[in-house]
């Protein structure tokens, strides 16, 4: 998995976007949408954004190994890459980012990976993973904060790896302070518990089993909301969100909800 520092950045300007679509419903009539159809778009759009490493953590896209982008932001990691097994702690990490001169990113926060190996051949075969990390930022109008903690255990399911488990714990704060008149707030507090994901690497890492729960919390101009349901992923892409006797049905590449 990847510790996606410098790809993170970019795809802030994909989520302002989606943020400011909820932000430009306020003068609205409620009945245009159920608030709880906006709710479950954040929440899916949370989950699909955190599991890919969009806000600066581990993504399932680096199935059960270290990558280069976690070396790059680690130094203590990268002295250590080429034992590739055992354990791999930085708690001191500090990164800042420049994404031209309209946002400004930096990173605080500590990584500790215990990578298990094949005694034979040496490659790794999982991980157990915890990381916390903090960002803040300033873009055009806006304040930004992330709060990012992983709880992973990943395992190899065959030899080649490219079918692995994630089991654990994901906590994905993340939070937008607009400062244009009139000054407004957007935050979505999400914490995910994991249940024998199972994903396929080959299928464009479907994630084609297994279970999770969440607590979340959120506010935007028009709703707040404190809620906790259920997300059972179906593969192909899919998974469904439960929560309030309502269910939706997640598209994880794109992170929309249909209402079922």
């Amino acid at each position: 998995m990847k510790l996606n520092l410098r790809t993170a950045i970019p795809l802030l300007m994909v989520l302002v976007l989606f943020y400011s679509a909820c932000k430009k419903t306020e003068n609205k009539p409620a009945s245009t949408a159920p608030a709880s159809d906006a709710i479950g778009a954040a929440i899916a759009k949370n989950l699909v954004q955190s599991l890919s490493g969009s806000y600066g953590g581990a993504s399932i896209k680096d199935g059960v190994n270290q990558s280069a982008s976690i070396t790059a932001a680690s130094p203590k990691l990268k002295i250590q890459s080429t034992i590739h097994c055992g354990f791999f702690i930085d708690n001191g990490l500090d990164v800042n980012f420049n994404q031209g001169d309209s946002i400004k990113t930096h990173t605080t926060g500590s990584v500790n990976y215990f990578f298990l190996c094949d005694s034979a051949s040496k490659n790794t075969t999982g991980y157990n993973l915890l990381d916390s990390l903090s960002s803040t930022g300033k873009g055009p109008g806006y304040d930004f904060a992330f709060l990012l903690v992983q709880d992973y255990k990943v395992r190899g399911l065959n030899l080649a790896n490219s079918n692995f488990m994630l089991n654990g714990r994901l906590k994905s704060w993340v939070d937008f302070d607009y400062k244009l008149k009139p000054k407004s707030s957007i935050s979505v507090h999400n914490v995910f518990h994991f249940t024998d994901l199972e994903i396929h690497a080959a299928d464009n890492f479907d994630i084609v089993g297994g279970d999770a729960t969440f607590e979340s919390k959120g506010l935007t101009t028009t709703s707040s909301w404190d809620y906790s349901g259920s997300i059972h992923f179906l593969g192909n892409h899919k998974a469904k969100l439960t929560f309030l006797s309502k269910v939706y049905l997640i598209d994880l590449l794109t992170g929309t909800v249909t209402p079922v």
